[in-house]
Order: structure tokens, then sequence, then C-alpha cells
């Protein structure tokens, strides 16, 4: 019975003993290597399509995920009416989103174009949109604007654009992203408040302005109250108030004072000026009709209308105490006798230091008294009254006033003579 030879080892089921030739072993162990080199590579293949299959899975739900969070936006932005567009100022092309196909109204098949969108934009703000949209090509942003489309059918659509430039690495602008949203509600309800707000601030000042007039009427009826009692006519207010707008209006037009006179100041003076002798009401009939010369005392009772129209005025101001009107109105009651060389009364101020609408008053009232009849004189005729008013130029008149009163004697002999009154 001959021996077996000892068995060395076994691999995959077969048994190597030390008899084998080493061309058979190397035989055997080549196999064997090559069966655990394809295990190996099932087992890193099977890991590999696991972990393949994980980020497939993942970049499916990310691409879900992104495609739900694109259509939320694209949702947000239409519900907004709010549309998006790039421009890449190296290549000079544009895109937008789908919602600037809605909000311009133009067929989707339609190219993006600075053309398919100026041809929306309303002609009276083509010029500043143009403008605009050559410096966003250049790179810089404008402002933002707001601006009118015109959609078929021709109604009108308001929008705003908002611009934001990209630069790169060198401080260049590269491309601009934007923005355009319908504001067509906002707009129409801001102009129709304010279309409104307009509506009730002419109502108001319809109003304001019939309170003024019943006001003014009423004072009106107080000075021909006061008027009628050493006037025959009454006529003197309307007169003076006529010469004070025309020295004004030529104060303002050729003198220093023009400076002091505006629009507002003409038309205070014109409608103040009736106020001057106010105070006469105050005073008693046995003196403001007295035919002859009044006595020391009598002038001195006299000289009071002046201190009694301005307290009077006062007394309206406190109610009304931005009145323009009745400031005048009151500098005029007061000072409208003082004197430029400081003799007049009652508080004797002297040159620029009477309030201008006084000494306008002043030249006003003497020339009109001077041609008037009156209780105690016959009326002068114009010359007369020229002659007397420059004698009194730098005493009792302002030389400037007086020098335009002179030139243009003629306006204010036109007005004595058309009025009523003859």
């Amino acid at each position: 019975m001959s021996e077996t030879a000892p068995i060395l080892f076994t691999a995959g089921g077969e048994a190597f003993t030390s008899a084998s030739s080493n061309g058979h072993l190397r035989v055997q162990l080549n196999a064997f290597a090559e069966r655990v080199d394809y295990h190996q590579q099932n087992v890193l293949m099977s890991e590999l399509t696991v972990r393949y299959a994980k980020i497939s899975q993942m970049l499916d739900r990310r691409n879900r995920d992104l495609s739900e969070s694109n259509a939320t936006r694209q949702e947000a932005q239409r519900l907004a009416h709010l549309g998006n567009w790039s421009v890449n100022l190296i290549t000079q092309t544009l895109v937008w989103s789908d919602t600037m196909y809605e909000l311009l109204a133009l067929d989707p098949s339609q190219m993006p174009s600075m053309e398919n969108f100026m041809v929306r934009v309303h002609p009276d703000d083509l010029a500043m949109v143009q403008q605009a949209a050559a410096a966003l090509m250049q790179g810089h942003a404008p402002t933002d604007l707001v601006y009118r489309l015109v959609m078929p059918g021709g109604h009108i659509h308001w929008v705003r654009a908002q611009h934001v430039p990209e630069f790169n690495e060198y401080g260049v602008a590269t491309s601009m992203h934007g923005t355009m949203q319908d504001i067509t509600d906002a707009k129409n309800a801001e102009l129709a408040l304010i279309k409104n707000n307009g509506y009730l601030e002419a109502l108001v000042q319809e109003k304001v302005q019939e309170i003024f007039s019943a006001q003014q009427a009423t004072i009106y009826a107080l000075v021909k109250l006061a008027e009628s009692r050493d006037d025959d006519t009454g006529e003197h207010i309307e007169r003076t108030s006529q010469y004070c707008r025309r020295l004004a209006q030529l104060a303002r037009e050729q003198s220093p004072y023009a400076a002091q006179v505006d629009d507002s100041f003409i038309e205070n003076i014109t409608l103040a000026s009736p106020l001057h002798d106010i105070g006469k009401v105050g005073i008693p009939d046995h003196i403001l009709l007295k035919p002859g010369r009044l006595t020391p005392e009598e002038f001195e009772l006299m000289k009071t209308h002046v201190t009694i129209g301005y307290q009077t005025l006062a007394t309206v101001e406190q109610s009304y105490p931005n009145s323009g009107y009745l400031r005048v109105g009151m500098d005029i009651a007061r000072y409208h006798h003082e004197k430029w060389d400081g003799s007049g009364y009652r508080e004797g101020l002297s040159g620029e230091a009477i309030p201008l609408a006084a000494r306008i008053m002043a030249i006003g009232d003497v020339y009109d008294a001077l041609r008037s009849r009156r209780v105690y004189k016959e009326p002068f005729p114009h010359e007369e009254c020229v002659r007397i008013i420059l004698g009194g130029r730098g005493q009792h008149f302002d030389p400037v006033l007086t020098d335009l009163f002179i030139a243009y004697q003629e306006d204010f002999r036109s007005i004595f003579d058309h009025s009523r009154h003859t």
C-alpha cells in the first residue's frame, strides 16, 4: 500500500499537496487570485451602485425642490405682477422672464429685445425711458423709474423699474439685472386720492373765499357808513383803492422798493386801502362835518380816528392772525397821516420808518381829497392837485413815490375822471 502525499492546504475545495508540480500550483493560485479579484470587484461595484443610487435620489430630490422653488417663484412673480430681466453688457444680449411677456402683452414667440419693449412705452415717457436704457447699456444703473405702458386697446398700465449692476474683479459692469412691476392699481389709487384731495381743497378754498367775501362786504359796509358822513357819495374808497394799486405796481416796476412789493402786497393794499379812515366812525358829527377850520382841541380829537381804526382792525386780527390783508389795513389806518419829515401824526414817524403801504396811501388819499368836494371846500383841478403834491415832496410825501406819481399823473387823473363821481 503506497503512502499518500501530505495535504499542504486547500483552496476553493481543491487540495494542494507537495506532490503538485510548481506549474500546476501557479495555475491554481492564479485562478484563485482571479476569483478573489472578481469577488472584490463585485463587492466594489455593488457599493458604487448603491452610492450612485443614493446620489441619484438626492439629485432627483434637489431638482424637484428647485423645480418647485422656481415654479413658486414664478407664481409669486405672476401674482405680484413682477417680471425680471438681465442684460449681458459684453454681448449686448437681453433675456427676461415669462412674466415680462405678460406685463408687456407680447407673444412668447417674440425674442426679448429693446425694440419689443420700447413699442409699449407711452409716447410721453419714451424719451425718459430711452435715456435710461442708453445709460443702462453703458453699465450705469438708472434710478428707479415709474412710467406708463400702452397696452393693446389703448389702456394704460403703470410700472416701476429697478436696476442692479454686476461687476467683474476689475470693477467693470458686465451685466445689468432688473425688475419691472405693474403698479397700475396703486398708481390709480394715488391719482384718485390726489384728485379727491384737490377737489376737497378747492371746496375748502371756495368756502374760505365765501367767508372772506362776506367779511369784506361787512367791513366795506362799515367803511361806507363812515365815509358817507363826510363824503357825499362814498366813492372815495373805491378810487383810493385804485390809486394804491397803481402806485404799488409802479413801485414794483421801477423803484428801490421793488423787493418789498410782490403780488401779495399789491392785492393786500388794494383790499385794505378802503379801511384807512374806518376810525372816523368814532368822531362826532360836529367835528367831522364842521365846514370851517377845526380848533386845536377839535383837531386833537380828529387825530384819534387813526388810533380808533387801528384798534378796531387789531381786534379783528386777533381772530384772523394770518391775514396779510388785515395787517396791511392796520398799517394804513394807523400811519397814513404820518409825514416823510416826521411832522405827521400820531407817532411822528419819518422816512422809511413809516410802513410802505401807509406812504402809498398818503399820496392817494390827499390827491382824492383835493379833487373831491367837501363841506369845507370846493374840488381842485387835477393840475393844482399835482402842484400841491409835488410841493410836499420830501416833506409830506416819500420822494420816490412822489416822482412816480408825477411821472404817471395821467393814470391817476383817469381813475378819478372815470369814476361815477363828477
